[in-house]
């Protein structure tokens, strides 16, 4: 947890981002969570997600994405950053896209479409889906899986949390 937070206030504080550089007067997402996956393919697995993303007054979305994800043995099976390429905020409720960009990380083509719930002090939940090895770049605009996949985990965050703005 320790290294994510060096990283999420690293990337905060030491490269102001476009974010930074102006006054936020829209939406925003910041924090950092653990949740345990429990998914047949990934049962007892901890992934580690960290945010930092604002919406500027013209409506894009400027933010850095990290993730770190392990096995229940600590095995690592991947970390890496993405752009935040889209946030949508509805009150208490955070949408984004995170896009990996070209050259980072081990698998091409990656991107994460993330809902993030802050519920104050009860445990934040986060659900996610990922697109992975496409032939093509994954679209970077925001995605309401929970359409398409209803189904989708929502996962309590069990160390950790998120902060999200309504602008």
């Amino acid at each position: 947890m320790a290294a994510l937070l060096a990283i999420a206030a690293a990337g905060a504080f030491a490269v102001p981002g476009n974010a930074q550089a102006h006054p936020v007067s829209g939406s925003a997402v910041a924090g950092v969570g653990q949740v345990t996956l429990d998914e047949s393919d990934a049962l007892g697995d901890r992934v580690w997600f960290a945010i930092v993303a604002a919406t500027a007054a013209d409506g894009s979305s400027n933010g850095r994405f990290w993730f770190r994800h392990l096995s229940p043995q600590g095995t690592l099976r991947g970390e890496g950053w993405a752009d935040v390429t889209c946030l949508q905020v509805t009150g208490k409720v955070a949408l984004f896209t995170a896009v990996v960009p070209e050259g980072v990380g081990m698998v091409k083509n990656h991107a994460f479409y993330m809902k993030i719930t802050d519920r104050g002090a009860k445990p934040d939940q986060v659900s996610f889906v990922q697109a992975l090895n496409g032939p093509e770049r994954p679209p970077t605009d925001c995605f309401e899986f929970e359409v398409p996949y209803p189904t989708r985990p929502r996962y309590p965050v069990l160390i950790g949390g998120y902060t999200v703005h309504a602008g």
